[in-house]
Formats: C-alpha cells, structure tokens, sequence
C-alpha cells in the first residue's frame, strides 16, 4: 500500500510536460548565434524576419551579418564586438567614427560614436544590404619631445647653412 501511494505521488511529476525547445517570445533566452562562415554570422531568433548588414572598418568581428529586421545599429555594433581599438595613447586624442551606407542613396548617416550613444533617436533604421563603417581615428597632440624633435631639425639646418656660408 505504502509503495502505492508513493507510485501514485511520482506518477504526475513523471507526466508533466517539458518546456517547449523554441519558446514563442525571448523572455529568458537569447538569440542562437551561428557562425556557418569566416565573416557570415546570424543573430536572430528562429522565424523572425531577417536582413543582412555589412559591418566593415575597425571593429572585432568584421563580415556579413543577420540579423533581425528589428535591430538597432547599436545593436548591431555590439554583436560586432564594438570598435578594435589599441592601448590608448596619452598623447592622441582618439574618437570613433560611423558612417551607416545605403544602397541607392549613400552615405545616411555619420556620426561619432559618443553622439551616436547620447542621441539615438536620430540613428535611421536599418534595412536589407546597408553597410556600416567603423573607423577609429588617433589625432596626436604635439608633446615636448616634437617640440624637441623640431628644435633639433632647426638647430642642425642653421648649423648647415653657417658652415655653407662662411
């Protein structure tokens, strides 16, 4: 009789339905990442409808990505691994640059991206074969040792020119 009862307790624990493999909406999951190709990536949920940008310049993951017809360009920068950028060099004032290509039309939109992130309300919706350029600029300020370094060049040109001359 005990073992009964206790057969009866497990029964419906055994019986309850397992949760679906492909959930309807995205609470709790993320998107499956694929890589089928060097440079091809798909980052969309299964069903949805998809585009594909063309992600090029100075980010981590450069290639050809799908995605979904939703996603936003920060988005699609973040999947790309933001922007490659090296160690940051105290002498160069280094900024992020954008600029969002369409097919038929040019270049839709360049901006920095600190503006771009404080203002994305501005950033147009993207669409099947846009293409989007990342590039990392470094302006180097002048520092003591280019002051030195064209002293230096001055110095030895007037050195030249007084034993030319005398």
């Amino acid at each position: 009789m005990r073992y009964s009862v206790l057969l009866l307790a497990i029964v419906p624990l055994l019986a309850s339905p397992q949760p679906a493999d492909d959930p309807i909406t995205r609470i709790g999951r993320s998107e499956r990442t694929v890589s089928t190709a060097p440079g091809y990536y798909q980052h969309h949920m299964p069903g949805e409808a998809t585009i594909q940008v063309q992600v090029s310049g100075n980010v981590v993951n450069p290639g050809l990505y799908e995605i979904a017809d939703e996603t936003d360009l920060r988005r699609l920068l973040a999947l790309a691994g933001g922007p490659q950028v090296d160690i940051r060099d105290p002498q160069s004032d280094r900024r992020v640059e954008i600029r969002l290509f369409r097919p038929g039309t040019g270049m839709l939109y360049g901006a920095l991206l600190s503006d771009a992130v404080s203002n994305p309300v501005v950033i147009p919706p993207l669409r099947h074969d846009d293409a989007l350029l990342v590039e990392v600029v470094d302006k180097r300020r002048l520092g003591w040792q280019d002051a030195a370094t064209a002293l230096g060049a001055v110095g030895t040109l007037a050195f030249i020119i007084s034993v030319l001359g005398g």
